[in-house]
């Protein structure tokens, strides 16, 4: 699936040129306005740019989110969905009556990158211990979660030998 979002820049203010038939305060006077624009227009694309990531936040999200407010709210639990949010990479969301699971599938181009995700996930599965309600973290860097193939067969089909890491 794909989604394009557009921006109408029309209405944003524009610049004007100093022209050389312009006296020095003439210019002046042409450069704040421009500074003043370009200062407006910065602003504004900032705000645009946070709208749009917190719509691709919001739209990844609305899964998990569906799924915990249906825990939350004791009431039928969506069906499991697999989230493409990146290329060779995606999502499971695993709802039930009492609790959500999330899988991630996370793809590791270099054998460096692979071995430093395997250690850091080791150790926060090992932290587990020590901290009180901690989530549960398990890694798989050579199979995919049962529960993935069992209710997205495709998903192995789709994966390569690229380093992916599904935890």
């Amino acid at each position: 699936m794909e989604i394009t979002l557009g921006i109408d820049a029309s209405g944003m203010a524009k610049t004007q040129k100093v022209k050389k038939t312009m006296t020095e305060e003439e210019a002046n006077e042409v450069r704040a306005k421009n500074e003043e624009v370009r200062k407006e227009r910065e602003e504004a694309a900032e705000k645009i740019a946070n709208k749009f990531a917190c719509f691709k936040r919001d739209f990844l999200s609305a899964p998990i989110w569906k799924a915990m407010k249906a825990v939350v709210d004791k009431t039928a639990a969506p069906k499991p969905c697999q989230i493409d949010y990146r290329k060779d990479e995606k999502f499971w969301v695993f709802p039930s009556a009492e609790d959500v699971s999330v899988t991630f599938e996370v793809n590791f181009q270099t054998v460096e990158d692979q071995s430093l995700a395997r250690i850091f996930l080791l150790e926060l599965n090992d932290s587990k211990r020590s901290v009180m309600n901690a989530p549960g973290v398990i890694y798989h860097d050579k199979t995919m979660p049962e529960n993935v193939v069992r209710l997205f067969p495709g998903a192995m089909k789709a994966r390569t030998s690229n380093g992916s890491i599904t935890f």
